[in-house]
């Protein structure tokens, strides 16, 4: 599938400046946990990062500290790697949500995260966060995000999808801002599901790549893959960018962009715009089946006058 890239954009490396430069000084050691997701029965990769005090941004990898972890009452050993990332593969047996408790040198609970076992008969929906659910440019996430307004009517959608679909927020932010993501679901009552993160910055060639938004659709294909390849049901993708639609259609979805003014030019069939969630992507997702016609009333209502 020929298809242009967006132009680089600038907006993650002035983020990261600017965190650097006007971001407190953490003068305690900061440790976050990520969500890890697999299928019964699938070996998965767990992982939590672990970091000195110094900047909001720039902070200090904790390189070779050992690292204990303990996930559905199993209890697993390894180091943090040069990322100050400490990573066990583990395999689950039997599908749900399971916490991730991560320590750092035997001391109290680190970090958290949470490991998502699903049925891999059950369908799951992929969604994009920056214009596509937040309505707030990407620049002001890092200072703001937690309080971003959400676009009208995409948390009823979605919140209907999940009736039948696992929802997986994947996002090229950097997994800094963790917080402030969370944040910003937790606030709209967006449904709950795993929040996987881009890793952008300056220790390596992977990292600096994914300072140029025309590579995030790479990134995100490939997360989609491995996903594929642990059995889980990916069915569609809701967007807003050129790159989420190669991303989506490379990897078999469904594809549904956003068209907001982030969007800089038409995307080609087979992804499908849609210009609002009520009653726009509503319409478009009872059409294709992955919505039922009486989901609500607002469905209802939403049938009629659909744009094709």
């Amino acid at each position: 599938m020929a298809r242009s890239t967006l132009a680089p954009t600038l907006a993650p490396i002035l983020a990261s400046v600017l965190l650097a430069a006007t971001g407190p000084v953490h003068a305690k050691d900061v440790a976050t946990g990520f969500d890890a997701i697999t299928t019964p029965g699938e070996a998965v990769e767990v992982s939590a990062k672990f970091e000195g005090g110094g900047w909001r941004f720039w902070r200090p990898d904790k390189r070779n500290r050992a690292v204990s972890y303990t996930i559905d009452g199993r209890s697993y050993t390894t180091r943090t790697d040069a990322a100050g990332k400490g990573r066990v593969t583990v395999t689950p047996s039997r599908p749900g949500v399971y916490p991730i408790e991560a320590r750092l040198d035997g001391k109290a609970t680190d970090a958290a995260g949470r490991l998502f076992v699903l049925d891999p008969l059950r369908p799951s929906v992929v969604v994009d966060l920056d214009q596509t659910v937040c309505d707030m440019a990407q620049w002001r996430v890092p200072f703001q995000g937690g309080k971003a307004p959400a676009y009208p009517g995409a948390v009823s959608v979605l919140a209907d999808l999940a009736r039948t679909h696992d929802v997986i927020y994947l996002t090229a932010r950097d997994e800094h801002l963790h917080g402030v993501t969370r944040a910003f679901l937790a606030r709209h009552g967006f449904p709950d599901g795993p929040v996987l993160f881009n890793d952008w910055g300056f220790d390596s060639k992977a990292e600096r790549d994914q300072l140029s938004s025309k590579n995030h659709g790479k990134y995100k294909l490939e997360v989609m893959g491995k996903l594929k390849a642990r059995g889980v049901n990916l069915a569609l993708g809701i967007g807003n960018t050129e790159t989420d639609a190669y991303a989506y259609e490379g990897a078999g979805l469904d594809s549904y962009i956003f068209d907001t003014p982030s969007v800089p030019a038409p995307v080609p069939a087979p992804s499908i715009r849609f210009s609002s969630y009520e009653p726009g992507l509503r319409a478009l997702l009872v059409r294709d089946g992955h919505l039922p016609g009486a989901t609500s009333t607002v469905g209802l209502a939403a049938l009629v006058g659909s744009a094709p």
